[in-house]
């Protein structure tokens, strides 16, 4: 929890200073770029976070793989977590950072869990009814789980509807379950 926080921080200290720059679009796609490197090599998050291998190598390694890949402010951002020894840090603030600035953005995450794969018309739905809570962007992510049998499991923020058969299903069985049953004869 601790690393979250300081990952936190981080993420917060290089929007700021994107912010005093006027760099937060070149600081967005550098955080997108980052995430896909990190997120592509387990190798490179496992060097990172390694108290083995030494500071001006694990700088060596990632100027070989983003070279000019990043705008100088998030290049000299890494620069100072790797001579800090926080370069562990790289992923969480990397996450820590695109929520950050989704939130700058007014852009809300949202999550639906279909048992089947949504139509372009249920999709257009559920984005509407999204934008009558939330005043700005929907940023929402699709996955399926047949296990739910239907319906659809909508998470928004720390907000959750869980109208899936499964659920209802397990309701309709507890509350059988719980009450005594005794046939009219």
């Amino acid at each position: 929890m601790a690393t979250a926080r300081v990952a936190a921080r981080y993420a917060k200290a290089l929007l700021s200073l994107a912010q005093e720059r006027g760099e937060v679009e070149a600081v967005g796609r550098d955080l997108e770029t980052l995430h896909g490197v990190v997120s592509g090599s387990h190798d490179l998050v496992l060097l990172l976070q390694s108290p083995i291998v030494k500071a001006d190598k694990k700088q060596a390694v990632l100027d070989a793989v983003l070279g000019d890949h990043l705008s100088e402010l998030t290049s000299s951002f890494l620069k100072i977590l790797v001579t800090k020894g926080r370069e562990g840090l790289v992923v969480d603030m990397v996450d820590e950072g695109q929520r950050q600035l989704n939130i700058l953005r007014n852009i809300q995450e949202a999550s639906v869990t279909t048992a089947v794969p949504l139509t372009d018309e249920l999709r257009q739905q559920i984005l509407g009814q999204m934008a009558k809570v939330h005043d700005g962007e929907v940023d929402m992510v699709e996955h399926v789980d047949p296990d739910i049998l239907g319906g659809y499991i909508l998470q928004m923020g720390d907000q959750m509807i869980d109208a899936s058969v499964k659920r209802q299903l397990r309701s309709l069985g507890r509350e059988l379950t719980e009450h005594d049953y005794e046939p009219e004869f």
